[in-house]
């Protein structure tokens, strides 16, 4: 019977030290799978952040510049509570007085009454911590219940001279029997409204752009009435200062005074 002769193989350090792969050559050209797998969760990990802040840098971008222009850059170098309800709109501003408006026009009960309403929330409660971050120091006067401090918001004050001065305008309507010394004090008060107007136009420096047209009455140069402005929303601001509205008839709610009048 024939033997046959069978020679013993090499065994993997012999198959590895000639002409083959080597198992650290092996380790060399491909890594271990657990490395691969942090590889892949590292890379995984790098696109989910930078999607989240593509999205939140376009959403915020969205939010500012959206046709509701519910948001508007600029800095603020004073504080006031009502920053809250500042949302923008983008609106025509009209300045029509020939069509329907209840703040126009002669005196009447419809003119009064609309702003009688319009200025109802002239005078407003702060408390104690919000009056120090915008008083500079100033005090104001206590409501007597100790919940904060009354205070006002210069829209109304600015509202409040619209309305004064329209009111001289019709002088004998409104102030007919005054003596002379009140009317030397009302001749005052609308210098002041004036000045103050003159104060907060400056103050803001409104951009808005208008266009003018040839009047073809006389071929004069005009500028259009309308034009498209960057608005406060005066719904949400009127109905914050709704809120914390004051009435200041009643007196008896406030600190009494040091000079006991």
């Amino acid at each position: 019977m024939n033997k046959t002769k069978y020679s013993q193989l090499r065994n993997s350090e012999d198959w590895g030290t000639e002409g083959g792969v080597s198992s650290s050559d092996s380790q060399d050209l491909k890594p271990p799978r657990f490395t691969r797998r942090l590889q892949h969760t590292i890379l995984y990990s790098l696109l989910i952040t930078t999607n989240i802040v593509f999205l939140s840098l376009w959403l915020t971008a969205k939010e500012k510049n959206g046709t509701d222009y519910s948001s508007c850059v600029r800095p603020q170098l004073t504080f006031s509570p009502a920053t809250e309800a500042i949302r923008y709109e983008k609106k025509r501003l009209w300045r029509d007085i020939d069509g329907p408006n209840p703040f126009t026009g002669v005196p009447r009960p419809e003119l009064d009454k609309a702003w009688h309403d319009l200025l109802e929330p002239m005078t407003i409660k702060v408390t104690a911590e919000e009056l120090e971050k915008f008083s500079e120091g100033d005090t104001s006067i206590a409501l007597r219940d100790g919940s904060g401090y009354i205070a006002e918001m210069a829209a109304y004050h600015e509202l409040h001279c619209n309305k004064r001065i329209r009111r001289y305008i019709f002088f004998d309507y409104y102030y007919h029997n005054l003596t002379e010394e009140e009317q030397r004090t009302e001749d005052t008060h609308i210098d002041h409204c004036l000045e103050y107007w003159r104060e907060s136009v400056m103050c803001r420096g409104d951009t808005t752009m208008g266009t003018f047209y040839w009047r073809e009455s006389d071929g004069y140069p005009t500028s259009r009435v309308y034009t498209d402005n960057e608005c406060v929303d005066w719904t949400a601001f009127d109905t914050w200062s709704r809120k914390r509205m004051v009435d200041m008839s009643d007196r008896s709610i406030l600190e009494d005074s040091p000079f006991g009048n």
